[in-house]
């Protein structure tokens, strides 16, 4: 593998094999020592700034960025004091047909969080995994599986990612559309205040609905009538409550009302969803 490369080829479905994590620290030292891993990918998330040679290529990390090191690529750090990263190794495997093409190092923005978070449960189920037990055994496989999920979700974002002229000024929007976005989630039961929305994300209320109409390809009000739809055929499936309750536990007000929107998307009535859903 030669030093120039600038993405690692990783199959689209794969299970991979943990073989260490943590949270590491990265003590300052000369940019000279050199760190080789044998038959892993190496993935990083950096709470420090440095200059990271990945092979020939220079990258100045910031705190929050993202790094997969292909196994016997070379790297060298140069730190202006001690740091610490979350660090994952895993086996390499052949990347097959139609490969995600993953960035050796990646700003997340306002992914950032996610992906830390992300992170630290596959650290934790894979620190579970050790030993024969039944449940290591199911941690193994909870780690491998979450792991997979994190490349395909990183693949996802780099590839719907503002060209590089644009990043800095989409960088903002990135931010108020997320969090806009884990407002409703939270929220989507309740009455929706656009211009409450809009005010805490600090942007008008045309700009904010033109905006998330844009990166969802629906309206808000769309977005959470979909939340509220999604509760209620978890509502119809999983519990034996009325209708009319269904209606009011997914924020979807008086029976005739409910019926109307949920046929309007799922195509058929909510009666009918939960003979489905009893069938099934």
């Amino acid at each position: 593998m030669g030093n120039s490369i600038n993405a690692l080829d990783w199959p689209q479905v794969a299970a991979p094999v943990l073989r260490n994590g943590g949270r590491f620290p990265m003590p300052e030292h000369d940019p000279g020592v050199e760190y080789v891993s044998g038959g892993t990918v190496a993935l990083h998330l950096y709470d420090y700034t440095a200059r990271l040679w990945l092979g020939d290529r220079l990258v100045r990390l910031q705190p929050g960025d993202f790094t997969l090191t292909p196994a016997q690529l070379p790297t060298r750090y140069a730190l202006d004091g001690t740091g610490y990263h979350l660090c994952v190794h895993f086996e390499t495997l052949p990347a097959g047909k139609s490969p995600l093409h993953l960035p050796l190092h990646w700003r997340p923005g306002p992914q950032g969080r996610w992906l830390n978070e992300r992170l630290q449960e596959i650290i934790h189920l894979h620190r579970l995994a050790e030993g024969d037990s039944p449940e290591a055994k199911l941690a193994r496989l909870a780690a491998s599986t979450a792991l997979q999920s994190l490349l395909l979700t990183v693949a996802v974002a780099v590839r719907s990612r503002a060209p590089a002229s644009a990043a800095q000024a989409a960088t903002r929007v990135d931010g108020v559309l997320e969090q806009v976005r884990r407002q409703l989630d939270e929220h989507y039961r309740e009455a929706l205040d656009v211009p409450a929305l809009a005010h805490r994300a600090g942007v008008s209320q045309n700009h904010l609905s033109r905006k998330f109409r844009a990166r969802h390809g629906m309206t808000l009000q769309r977005y959470v009538l979909n939340r509220r739809v999604e509760l209620a055929r978890h509502l119809l499936a999983a519990t034996r409550l009325p209708l009319k309750a269904v209606a009011i536990e997914a924020g979807l007000g008086n029976p005739q009302y409910f019926h109307r929107q949920f046929r309007a998307i799922v195509g058929h009535s909510p009666s009918v969803e939960r003979e489905l859903a009893m069938r099934s």
